[in-house]
């Protein structure tokens, strides 16, 4: 009986126009990007997956070798890391193509860049899922888009992000940095 409701219900929202979408995997597979993290000795402290949904991205981090304690991270607007030496300032500020102002508790923000801090274990490891609905990897429904022109790269603080302070919350220096790579 349970499949047969379920089917009636989509098949009545299928009469109405309203039929639900649903991603084949292939399609998620390939609306996916991967990321591998250096420091700022150009050392590798981990990688990371972008998976597109229907409303944003899940944001999967495996990383190792940072300090530990609360640490900022956002999605900056350039995607590269090739300058370590100088703290990454080639990858740009915050992804924020609508020009929001910094910061989850904001009232006026938060800009597409802005994401929850990741807190790094006494081992330097911290392994962690996350969602942003702010971004898409192709501009799916108007969100800023991480695979642009310049593409888009993940920037880790050395300071946790007070999520309210301008520009950037307080997160202090670049210290880690990796750019998101679409999978082929």
């Amino acid at each position: 009986m349970k499949g047969f409701v379920a089917l009636f219900a989509v098949s009545a929202l299928a009469g109405l126009g309203m039929a639900p979408t649903v991603a084949s995997a292939q399609d998620m597979a390939a609306a996916q990007g991967t990321v591998e993290f250096i420091d700022r000795e150009g050392n590798d402290v981990g990688t990371g997956t972008v998976t597109e949904t229907p409303n944003g991205v899940v944001i999967n981090l495996d990383l190792h070798g940072l300090p530990p304690g609360a640490r900022a991270i956002h999605i900056h607007s350039v995607g590269t890391c090739e300058d370590p030496e100088e703290g990454f300032v080639a990858s740009g500020g915050h992804l924020n193509p609508d020009g929001q102002e910094h910061g989850l508790m904001n009232p006026a923000g938060p800009d597409a860049g802005d994401l929850p801090n990741i807190v790094v274990g006494q081992d330097g490891r911290v392994q962690v899922e996350f969602f942003s609905h702010l971004v898409s990897l192709h501009g799916a429904e108007g969100r800023a888009t991480i695979f642009d022109e310049d593409g888009a790269a993940f920037v880790i603080h050395e300071n946790r992000d007070d999520h309210i302070t301008q520009p950037i919350g307080g997160a202090g220096p670049r210290i880690a940095c990796g750019v998101i790579r679409p999978v082929d």
